[in-house]
């Protein structure tokens, strides 16, 4: 469900993701960050890694928003949800990290980048969760 634009790709209330490339910018481990399509960005890590990132604002990200992403996106390696009033399910997270697919907000992927296995950085609001 789209937080404010109902046409996909859920793009950004303000039209841009100034947020997002700036936070990428001055990340130390980010050496360059470009735009491969609206909401979709490469993310070239200093060492050496490029993720394919689609940056949202769902107001819900779950599993039909993801499939619909990577059907008309294809493969991503992260998807960031780039709103404090939007969020993802956490069983999508579960399921997404199964295929080495990271789902974060902006905190959470600048934190995921610092890993090589990206996909397994979980806060620890999440990391209790899965515990229960």
């Amino acid at each position: 469900m789209p937080a404010h634009n109902s046409e996909y790709p859920w793009l950004s209330y303000y039209g841009h993701y100034n947020f997002f490339e700036r936070r990428m910018k001055d990340h130390d481990k980010v050496a360059r960050l470009t735009a491969a399509d609206t909401g979709l960005y490469d993310v070239y890590l200093n060492d050496g890694r490029v993720l394919r990132v689609f940056v949202c604002e769902c107001y819900s990200f779950g599993g039909a928003e993801y499939y619909e992403t990577t059907q008309k996106l294809g493969a991503v390696d992260a998807v960031v949800i780039n709103s404090n009033w939007c969020g993802y399910s956490f069983e999508l997270k579960i399921a997404c990290q199964k295929e080495k697919v990271g789902v974060f907000d902006i905190s959470g992927f600048m934190s995921a980048i610092n890993l090589k296995r990206h996909w397994e950085f979980m806060t620890e609001a999440e990391r209790e969760r899965l515990k229960k």
